[in-house]
């Protein structure tokens, strides 16, 4: 009889570490390719940035997503971030670069109720002080 339990046990132990890994392998790969359709909302609203300079915080929305432009005064005409992203990383920005929000520009950004809180901390630490 022991020679069978022993068996039992192990094909029972390989069932429940395969099924964990399997369940592993697909939850981050379901945050992986959601992660790619956010960076693609990104990507589509930055490119349609090319219509008009602006010297405005502006918020806008793409599906489910909101997403805030920032004017930044190079060459670069404003950088977005998304403020409600669910995959991570959890702040996404483009393009690459640095910008400074006054404490209106942020007020106004938060008012959308829509900034998480990782977001919201993101953009608090490029408030100026005045």
């Amino acid at each position: 009889m022991r020679p069978l339990f022993a068996i039992g046990f192990a094909i029972s132990s390989g069932l429940i570490i395969g099924g964990l890994t399997i369940r592993y392998i697909d939850t981050h790969s379901n945050e992986e390719l959601a992660s790619k359709v956010e960076w693609s909302v990104v990507q589509a609203v930055s490119s349609q940035d090319g219509k008009k300079p602006s010297d405005k915080i502006e918020v806008v929305k793409m599906d489910d997503y909101s997403l805030v432009g920032i004017p930044v005064h190079d060459a670069r005409k404003e950088i977005w971030i998304m403020l409600n992203s669910q995959n991570p990383p959890y702040y996404k920005q483009l393009p690459k670069g640095s910008y400074v929000l006054t404490e209106e520009d942020l007020k106004k950004i938060l008012t959308s109720g829509v900034v998480t809180s990782t977001v919201e901390n993101c953009l608090e630490s490029h408030v100026e002080s005045q």
